[in-house]
């Protein structure tokens, strides 16, 4: 009997951070664009002179712990406008739980990929499941105003970490 009072006070424990953890990072989450130039001579020959690569992630989430979190991925040419066909989105439903880790001040939380495609917007046809997809949060108490997301796709390629602000 006391095993078991001991096994229903742990799960008590962890609805209530569960129930308590979500609220704390509900709203909407940007991160500032990371641009990187595509400088060599293969990239200057497809995009042109001075055409970079922006990534921005933003992150809804809400009390209950559902989110959705948006990556855009696209090229700027060298007056900064933006290649249509080379524009692609990767989006994510997402189940933020409990804090699975914590370290100093960093808290890692249970996250779930309940759905993520890529779609291509020039492309009604261009959608594609992301199997595999995997995400992760984590926060910082000496800096409540920032999140971590670390994406990592199934294929390897384009895989990030990116600190996002609350909006």
């Amino acid at each position: 009997m006391p095993a078991m009072l001991a096994v229903l006070a742990i799960l008590t424990l962890a609805q209530s951070v569960s129930a308590t953890t979500a609220p704390t990072l509900a709203g909407t989450w940007k991160s500032a664009p990371e641009e990187t130039p595509l400088s060599t001579a293969f990239d200057e020959s497809v995009w042109g002179k001075n055409a970079k690569s922006v990534r921005t992630v933003e992150m809804t989430i809400k009390p209950t712990g559902e989110a959705t979190l948006i990556i855009t991925r696209k090229i700027l040419d060298g007056r900064g406008r933006a290649i249509t066909a080379a524009t692609s989105i990767e989006q994510a439903e997402l189940s933020i739980g409990a804090i699975e880790h914590m370290v100093d001040v960093r808290s890692d939380y249970a996250v779930t990929v309940k759905h993520a495609e890529r779609r291509y917007p020039d492309d009604p046809g261009g959608t594609w499941a992301l199997d595999g997809l995997r995400v992760r949060v984590s926060t910082f108490a000496d800096d409540q105003a920032t999140i971590e997301v670390r994406v990592d796709t199934p294929e390897g390629r384009g895989s990030f970490w990116e600190k996002l602000r609350r909006r």
